[in-house]
């Protein structure tokens, strides 16, 4: 399967790479070099979280991008083709201090190179929120 790797690291933005494997062992590989090599005990957190992000395709699909998009819950909205895809999110504080910006990875099936963009906004605004204090 075709996946996105994206890291963001709030000092140096976002970085995407498409990769192909499982993406649980993707994500479990990710986690444990992460931890091993950029997690810091003292921060505390250390997070994986996995849930689904909906993509819009205007309708009607190519041949091409209905065969990439059958293997996810796809609806029809309308005039566009609402697709629900699963990720997975890895973040940790940069940091061992309070305050400190989140790094974060997340990893998706690979779609096309909009929904590439979106995922990085995505990690960027998952480390934002995770870096505010708690209310």
């Amino acid at each position: 399967m075709r996946l996105v790797l994206v890291k963001y690291d709030p000092e140096t933005g976002a970085n995407a790479v498409v990769i192909k494997g499982d993406m649980n062992e993707v994500v479990r590989q990710k986690a444990i070099a992460a931890l091993k090599d950029e997690w810091k005990p003292e921060s505390k957190d250390f997070m994986i979280m996995g849930d689904f992000v909906e993509f819009e395709y205007e309708l009607p699909l190519t041949p091409e991008q209905y065969e990439a998009l059958s293997k996810y819950d796809m609806r029809k909205e309308g005039k566009v083709a609402v697709v629900k895809v699963p990720y997975f999110v890895i973040t940790f504080p940069k940091y061992a201090y309070q305050g400190s910006p989140y790094v974060v990875y997340l990893v998706a099936p690979y779609l096309d190179e909009e929904k590439l963009e979106e995922l990085k906004e995505m990690a960027e605004q998952v480390s934002e929120e995770a870096s505010k204090p708690p209310e």
